[in-house]
């Protein structure tokens, strides 16, 4: 940079000026990236005030990702806000314009150069004057019945009637299927990499391969040029490096405004996991995120990982007053050590997947195939103590109908009884299957005085607020004062009429435990306003009026984003006392003996794990040292899958304040698919040895270990 750098509290960013300015509101850089320099410069020379990053305004059309890094950081006195001028229209765009020259085919349709295609870019959005364009498909989107249904299939393949199929399909090399598969639960994204029109089989990729095809499955097929035949459709010739459009009768494409993605993410705020680094105090306040693609290809299809706004091992930052609209996946997502940040009165419409996501390194059901983040740091942490309030989430799941307003994903046993995210006073409105989701060992989360409504748009089994804990051993989890309503649940038919089915109020799913559900008015359900199910245990359900038809609370005016009510309860304190031990802590665990590894399938194959075992006549024990902070009784929780030929009699050994109980114990008693079995509570004290042992002597069977968990009892001093 030439020139001498201010040392003026605010740096200047004008799309109009040229580069290599300085910053300065007379002088203004041109782009984010360089106004990245000069922050970085600054902070360097040491903050002494907060630093703006004033963006004028105009649409900044970004060729890279906002990249932020621990270097980019603020401080608690002196934060960094990238924030638009006042009174300005920014937007960020991870698009760019179509601006050659259209011209009139045949039958209605115009087509215009896009050079930039033959250097290899390629899109599946197109936005025309702001709104989403259809990519051509087949049947047309405006059709009564508009799906493909399978009559048979596989994970590789749809069966659907021959007389339906089309050899085109087979002949365009970017055709995707968008499909519902078994369960009925999500959607994937395949490509088509063959058609057999005499069969009517679908050949498609290995992508996103998560359940299978079955009878009823319903698809559309998108990009086949020669199903190009409504206004509003379009098609991208990669070929020919040629864009192709059916504008409104009488519409010239050259008055419209085209923009496709180029970037899947706009700004990217990433700490080191596994050094335990963070980006810390930077700000986004008043800015729009637009124009955004989305992935092909997700290693868990509940958990798409595609967002605008994308933080890792971020802490203290805030995200507010933004509008996010177009974009491909989720507005915001925040992935590992993601602490104390807040996402307040945001705007967030129109978007492929949700609003905000949280997640870990593990996704969906923790198995050991759906690692998305390897590391010994990583797999230790998830995003916690985080606010998510006051927002308008509308109009989403356009592409990934496994999203909401907020889904926050799995997270690891260990961090079960810690508190969670903080969800309030938001307004959810219009998504493609759950308002609020929490996925397993999720706990010490407060949603209350949320607005959620018009959810479970297209897929079945889910909740305007849907937990599916599998952990009897969370932190509590709260769930107060909302108004939720109109939960569709839909299941689409081949005979063109859509059968609501199983979208609840408040769904308490896969042996959620610990829940507060308190003082929630639920209407127009189907499936149940509150529904618990499998094995949940210290469920609290008092005051929730249901009904048929509109119902409407006392609380109204408190709820959504004017509202400021709250039940006072103080999320870092939401917590239980007492940990999980799991077999692979080499610090707190130590084995003698045979044992083997064991992989374990559950619940229908839906999620899989290892876990320890010993054949009997085959001499060992394995030790749990148990962390003991607090004098106290505790409840102590083998956690196992039972199994016929596990042993009737292994052998446990309980030390607990100067004392030894022994016990045996039947390995074969279920325990339900939390798979956590109380074997009794014990006083321990912190300064006397605290151990489980497991061991087989005599053992008539396998003797099996994964955990071992300890829990402080309420009231104990």
């Amino acid at each position: 940079m030439a020139g001498t750098i201010s040392k003026a509290d605010q740096i200047h960013v004008s799309v109009k000026r040229l580069d290599n300015q300085f910053g300065e509101q007379a002088t203004p850089v041109a782009t984010l990236h360089e106004a990245q320099q000069i922050v970085r410069q600054r902070i360097a020379q040491g903050l002494r005030q907060p630093l703006e990053v004033i963006i004028h305004g105009g649409t900044y059309y970004l060729s890279a990702p906002l990249a932020l890094t621990p270097e980019d950081s603020g401080t608690a006195a002196c934060p960094i806000t990238w924030r638009a001028a006042d009174g300005e229209k920014v937007v960020i765009s991870g698009g760019a314009r179509i601006t050659g020259k259209w011209t009139p085919d045949e039958n209605g349709i115009w087509s215009v150069d896009v050079p930039a295609v033959k250097e290899g870019w390629n899109f599946r959005q197109l936005f025309v004057n702001e709104k989403w364009a259809t990519r051509a498909r087949f049947p047309n989107a405006n059709e009564p019945n508009p799906f493909l249904y399978a009559t048979s299939g596989e994970m590789d393949h749809a069966v659907i009637d021959p007389s339906l199929v089309k050899a085109s399909w087979g002949r365009a090399k970017d055709a995707q299927i968008n499909i519902v598969p078994n369960w009925r639960f999500f959607n994937q994204w395949h490509t088509v990499t063959c058609v057999n029109p005499d069969t009517g089989r679908i050949d498609i990729n290995d992508s996103e391969r998560h359940a299978k095809v079955s009878p009823g499955s319903w698809f559309w097929i998108e990009g086949v040029k020669e199903e190009l035949d409504q206004p509003g459709e379009w098609f991208l010739d990669r070929d020919e490096a040629r864009l192709y459009y059916m504008p409104e009768p009488e519409t010239d494409p050259n008055t419209l405004t085209f923009v496709a993605p180029r970037l899947n993410v706009l700004v990217d705020a990433k700490g080191d996991v596994e050094k335990r680094t963070h980006v810390e105090y930077v700000n986004f306040a008043g800015l729009e995120f637009r124009h955004t693609g989305f992935t092909l290809g997700h290693i868990e299809a509940r958990v798409h990982t595609d967002a605008a706004l994308r933080l890792e091992n971020a802490s203290h930052c805030r995200i507010e007053h933004c509008h996010v609209e177009n974009v491909g996946g989720y507005a915001f997502w925040f992935h590992l050590d993601c602490l104390h940040n807040v996402v307040d009165r945001n705007t967030i419409l129109h978007t492929g997947g949700g609003g905000v996501l949280f997640t870990g390194a593990r996704l969906s059901y923790m198995d050991d195939s759906k690692l998305y983040t390897p590391g010994m740091v990583a797999a230790t942490v998830f995003p916690m103590l985080n606010r998510v309030t006051r927002n308008t989430v509308k109009h989403c799941g356009k592409l990934r109908y496994y999203g909401g307003g907020v889904h926050i994903d799995s997270r690891p046993s260990s961090m079960a009884m810690l508190p969670g995210n903080y969800i309030a006073h938001n307004h959810f409105e219009d998504l493609s299957r759950n308002g609020i989701f929490a996925f397993r060992n999720q706990g010490g989360n407060v949603m209350e005085y949320n607005l959620i409504h018009d959810a479970m748009q297209t897929t079945i089994d889910g909740a305007c607020i849907h937990f599916a804990t599998m952990n009897h051993l969370t932190a509590p989890n709260y769930i107060l004062n909302n108004w939720l309503f109109d939960a569709w649940g839909y299941e689409q038919k081949p005979d063109g009429k859509p059968i609501r089915k199983l979208g609840n109020g408040i769904f308490l799913d896969w042996d959620t435990s610990n829940t507060i559900v308190r003082d929630n008015w639920v209407y127009n359900t189907v499936g149940g306003a509150i529904k618990p199910i499998w094995n949940n245990q210290n469920l609290v359900m008092e005051n929730n009026p249901e009904s048929d038809t509109p119902i409407t609370p006392p609380f109204k005016n408190e709820l959504g984003p004017d509202g400021t009510a709250t039940n006072g309860i103080d999320l870092e304190q939401n917590r239980l006392t007492g940990g999980v031990i799991h077999y692979t802590e080499s610090g707190s665990v130590k084995w003698a003996g045979d044992w083997e590894k064991q992989r374990i399938v559950g619940m229908w194959g839906l999620f899989e794990f290892n876990l320890l075992k010993i054949e009997k006549g085959k001499p060992g024990e394995i030790r749990y040292t148990l962390p003991i902070t607090e004098d106290g009784r505790y409840q102590i929780y083998l956690i196992y899958k039972s199994a016929e030929d596990n042993a009737t009699n292994a052998q446990l050994s309980i030390h607990h304040a100067g004392k030894t109980a022994t016990l045996p114990w039947n390995m074969q008693q279920k325990n339900g698919s939390g798979f956590a079995t109380s074997i009794g509570i014990f006083d321990f004290q912190k300064d006397k040895p605290a151990e489980v042992v497991i061991s087989n002597p005599g053992a008539d069977g396998f003797v099996v270990a994964d955990s071992v968990a300890f829990v402080k009892q309420a009231g104990e001093k």
